[in-house]
């Protein structure tokens, strides 16, 4: 699975073409965070880096291909720079609408904001990882392999934000067994997941007993506060942030996204009960001026029946 040789996952075996990698004419691959040439670039990926290709769907043309293809980190490659078997290729629409939420209601990301903070400029955080935005690690002291003007602007940062919550609910399904959420307790769980990382996340108890089928609400509340211990000391700003993770997940809602999204997540209002933005699953998003008819028309569009 190395760009640049071949990429092996979900879709086949797959081949990067010989010519620009770049569809702005550069030479490392750019994964950007929607179907489009003018998505934001999350990820730029040079000869032997590793990912896996999940579906495919469409977006602007890249010469003359229409076709883009979402990779395990949740961002798109424009298939102009691929060379990809479409037998074993799904559909992103198709697997986005039988599984969990890839985002998270906007009380999640709020928490999140609120718990990370805004960074404009790369900053270490407590462990000494260099950050920026709202919380997102850079695998650079500079975070150059985020290739955005510095500083970030929160727009962008709110993008980078939503790549790293898609690819927490990713770790986060592939970690939770036959259970259902709500979209509260998702969206708590997925902030957790992003502050304590995907493999202690899959591994911990808590997600152990809600596999285990014990009540979610006693096992939250036993088992968030616990996490809140940084190299042998309890840190006020985790604390702080676990009890907003459980009040948020002891909230009732009657929306559920885990084992199966109900389509359309609620990400961003931008005026009370006016406007909303919908993330239908691959990455497109639409601006609604009701949430009732926009989430009739989201499910009309997948197939389901209203």
């Amino acid at each position: 699975m190395r760009v640049g040789q071949v990429i092996i996952g979900l879709a086949g075996i797959v081949c990067v073409r010989g010519d620009s990698a770049s569809d702005d004419g550069g030479q490392l691959l750019k994964c950007r965070s929607s179907p489009s040439s003018s998505g934001l670039v999350v990820a730029a990926l040079a000869d032997g880096d590793v990912l896996d290709i999940e579906c495919q769907t469409h977006g602007t043309s890249v010469r003359g291909s229409p076709i883009w293809h979402r990779t395990d980190r949740g961002c798109y490659v424009s298939d102009h720079f691929m060379s990809v078997n479409s037998e074993f290729e799904p559909q992103c629409s198709s697997v986005d609408a039988t599984r969990a939420c890839t985002g998270i209601a906007a009380q999640g990301l709020q928490l999140i904001e609120q718990h990370t903070g805004f960074v404009a400029r790369p900053r270490a955080d407590v462990s000494g990882r260099p950050t920026i935005g709202f919380g997102h690690t850079c695998e650079s002291q500079n975070c150059t392999e985020v290739p955005v003007s510095l500083p970030v602007s929160q727009i962008q940062a709110r993008e980078l934000l939503r790549m790293d919550v898609r690819n927490a609910t990713v770790c986060l399904a592939r970690s939770l067994g036959s259970i259902t959420l709500n979209a509260n307790q998702w969206a708590s769980l997925v902030s957790w997941t992003l502050d304590v990382g995907c493999n202690m996340a899959a591994s911990s108890q808590l997600v152990a007993r809600l596999n285990h089928g014990e009540p979610a609400n006693a096992v939250a509340a036993h088992e968030l506060p616990r996490w809140t211990i940084f190299r042998g000391k309890q840190r006020d700003d985790l604390v702080s942030r676990r009890s907003a993770e459980l009040t948020l997940f002891q909230t009732q809602s009657l929306d559920t996204s885990y084992p199966h999204c109900p389509c359309c997540v609620c990400l961003e209002t931008k005026k009370a009960r006016d406007v909303c933005y919908f993330d239908l699953g691959d990455g497109a998003e639409i601006k609604c001026r009701y949430l009732v008819e926009a989430h009739k028309k989201c499910m009309a569009d997948f197939g389901f029946k209203i």
